[in-house]
């Protein structure tokens, strides 16, 4: 993985400076968002991530060859002291069997006390009525293979600049399946400024593991805000 990581960072790295040469400056095309958020509990690809968790992000993306490249950074405290987790991934509009989706490629590291993992992945994002998604991914450190089904939908709420957003996301793999049924809501404080929360239903049966989810709620809160 760490091979991968710095061949993608070099190609990365190539693409920047093409892209460079081609605008005034891209550090003028750059666009960040911060955040800081609160949760009970986290899971990823449906696994147990960490518990009773403070954090704190950033992203930043920059367009480049007609998409968008996007590092994104969370640092997260816990009992057992900090943890790290970063992503690089390229997004792009594709149009498949005349049809309109969003390509996402990228790779990603979780660091938790129940188990590393550090994963490379392919999706693609549709938008009829609600939200889809379909991801496949590979989880180096413990070979694993996977696909994500997601669907969410946007309510408008008769409050300004509240939306709720009815949420379902289905993990299966070879070692496990796991669910996650919720809500967020999402209040635009401001162009720049949004706070939020979640509320959902975990679950996997991914038993006598430390990524075992039994019957878990996640109720958590958050805040973000682009520069």
């Amino acid at each position: 993985m760490k091979t991968l990581l710095v061949g993608l960072m070099t190609v990365l790295g190539v693409a920047f400076s093409i892209a460079g040469s081609e605008a005034t400056t891209l550090a003028s095309n750059i666009k960040g968002e911060a955040g800081a958020s609160i949760s009970n509990f986290t899971t990823d690809r449906g696994l147990a991530t960490r518990e009773d968790s403070l954090g704190a992000s950033i992203l930043l993306g920059a367009p480049v060859g007609g998409g968008t490249v996007a590092f994104d950074f969370a640092l997260s405290d816990t009992d057992n002291g900090g943890e790290l987790d970063f992503g690089v991934s390229y997004g792009k509009g594709v149009t498949l069997f005349g049809q309109d989706f969003d390509l996402t490629a990228g790779i990603s590291s979780v660091e938790s006390v129940f188990g590393d993992r550090e994963e490379v992945f392919v999706g693609l994002g549709y938008t009829w009525v609600a939200d889809f998604t379909a991801t496949v991914w590979h989880e180096d450190n413990n070979e694993w293979y996977g696909v994500e089904l997601g669907a969410s939908y946007d309510i408008e709420t008769p409050v300004a600049g509240l939306v709720a957003t009815p949420f379902a996301t289905v993990n299966i793999a070879d070692e496990y399946s796991a669910v996650e049924v919720g809500v967020k809501a999402t209040y635009k404080v401001s162009d720049q400024l949004s706070v939020g929360a979640k509320a959902s239903y975990n679950t996997n049966d991914f038993d006598g593991t430390s990524f075992d989810v039994d019957n878990e709620w996640i109720i958590g809160a958050g805040a973000s805000f682009k520069f």
